[in-house]
């Protein structure tokens, strides 16, 4: 309610989100919400001060005390995801997942599991580096440049298989394909004889999370590739209808 909250607070915390997808001089601040020399001057002093921003130059950017580029999932975007995600699983029979972004790894936060005996282990909670999967590429390929910039200059890139994508320069062409295509593909980067399928769940042009479908290589082949893929894009983008 708007009789709790703090106006300081929040005037720094709206620095804060701006800085995440730029960086800011102190006459873009002024400029941008409307504040007066000092109150901006003495917001963006506070904030570097305690650690949470650096002036480069003439400009402010961020600093890893902020946290990096991360993906916010609530409570309400838990319900709201699971009866597309139902309906996913049900029709294609195998596991679907919701992960979202936390720092360099993506983590788990919804799974229906699939009608198929033999399914894959992975439970919310659990977090992998974000190159492995391809919830974690999707993410990275709809990242804004900065915030995919802060995420790749801290990402150790772990050879999980043979087939990983542990070399940085091709890795940031992948993700150029799977911007374009709408989707990415573990083709067994996380572990030989698993593949999955993921799309991007985007809300106001931002990319909250991602979510994916998940199987023994021998059923989610290469072939069937293009058809799950459509399957999975419609359910992200009813996933982001609900949440927009």
């Amino acid at each position: 309610m708007e009789q709790y909250e703090v106006a300081t607070l929040k005037k720094g915390l709206l620095i804060i989100d701006a800085l995440q997808e730029k960086d800011m001089t102190l006459t873009d601040v002024i400029h941008t919400f409307s504040f007066n020399k000092s109150t901006a001057f003495r917001l963006l002093y506070t904030l570097e001060i305690m650690g949470y921003v650096k002036k480069v130059g003439h400009a402010y950017t961020l600093t890893g005390k902020v946290g990096m580029s991360s993906t916010t999932y609530s409570p309400k975007e838990n319900w709201l995801s699971v009866p597309p995600l139902y309906e996913l699983s049900n029709e294609i029979g195998e596991t679907a997942y919701v992960g979202i972004l936390y720092g360099t790894n993506v983590v788990t936060a919804q799974v229906v599991d699939g009608r198929h005996s033999i399914r894959t282990h992975s439970e919310v909670g659990d977090y992998a580096p974000v190159h492995l999967s391809a919830l974690g590429k999707v993410i990275l390929a709809f990242l804004n440049e900065k915030q995919l910039d802060s995420v790749l200059k801290e990402l150790p890139l772990l050879q999980k298989t043979e087939n990983t994508f542990a070399d940085l320069h091709l890795l940031k062409q992948h993700l150029k394909v799977i911007k374009e295509q709408g989707y990415a593909v573990d083709d067994e980067e996380t572990e030989i004889g698993l593949r999955c399928i993921a799309a991007p769940v985007i809300v106001k042009d931002k990319v909250l999370a991602a979510i994916a479908i998940s199987g023994p290589s021998w059923r989610l082949h290469r072939k069937m590739d293009k058809a799950l893929s459509k399957k999975v894009i419609e359910c992200s983008s009813r996933i982001s209808a609900l949440l927009s």
